[in-house]
């Protein structure tokens, strides 16, 4: 006797979805078995990607790397400070690009990032003073981890971190794996 088996799925079909986050616009495109279950993972990938938002963005004064920042205003170098897994592995994989790059890539360049946006709101360049200022706030060795902990801090006086150039690549691969976790296993994501 012959016994055929048949796996059979229900055909996929293409699900689209955008949304805002980090100053730009995330698309999520996958194939999965029924609108239902494309839109409950739509919406638990865009989850991560704002709490990730929320915790990395460097307009958001409550976030957890504004609040980190901050703590440079006092006593240097600061405490210490327990950051989030999120944080903490951003900031480590900046740090391997900073040391690959020789520097060219730099987390730290937030007051000059600063600085500058004042500069173009206003039209007009900033003071040499300020430039100065900024600049003795930035280097990325100045940012120091320890991977094992969890914990980082900072050495200089009024440092600012600015993931922009790092953050909405993670964002980007917490989301897939969100997806993933959902069973979808077509996908293609594009934050900015």
């Amino acid at each position: 006797s012959l016994v055929l088996a048949c796996a059979c799925r229900a055909p996929l079909t293409r699900h689209e979805f955008t949304r805002g986050a980090m100053g730009t616009e995330f698309r999520l495109v996958f194939f999965a078995a029924d609108a239902a279950r494309a839109a409950h993972a739509a919406e638990a990938a865009f989850a991560r990607i704002a709490a990730l938002d929320a915790a990395l963005s460097d307009y958001r004064s409550e976030s957890e790397l504004v609040r980190f920042g901050e703590l440079s205003d006092g006593a240097c170098p600061t405490a210490w400070t327990q950051v989030s897994p999120d944080l903490a592995a951003v900031l480590a994989e900046a740090e391997d690009v900073a040391r690959a790059s020789g520097g060219a890539f730099d987390v730290s360049g937030g007051p000059l990032v600063e600085l500058w946006r004042r500069a173009r709101r206003q039209g007009e360049l900033p003071p040499p003073a300020r430039l100065a200022a900024a600049r003795a706030s930035v280097g990325w060795r100045a940012l120091e981890l320890d991977r094992t902990r969890g914990t980082a801090r900072l050495h200089l006086a009024r440092m600012r971190l600015d993931l922009g150039g790092i953050a909405k690549g993670y964002a980007l691969d917490a989301a897939l794996a969100v997806l993933t976790r959902h069973g979808l296993e077509r996908a293609l994501l594009a934050g900015g």
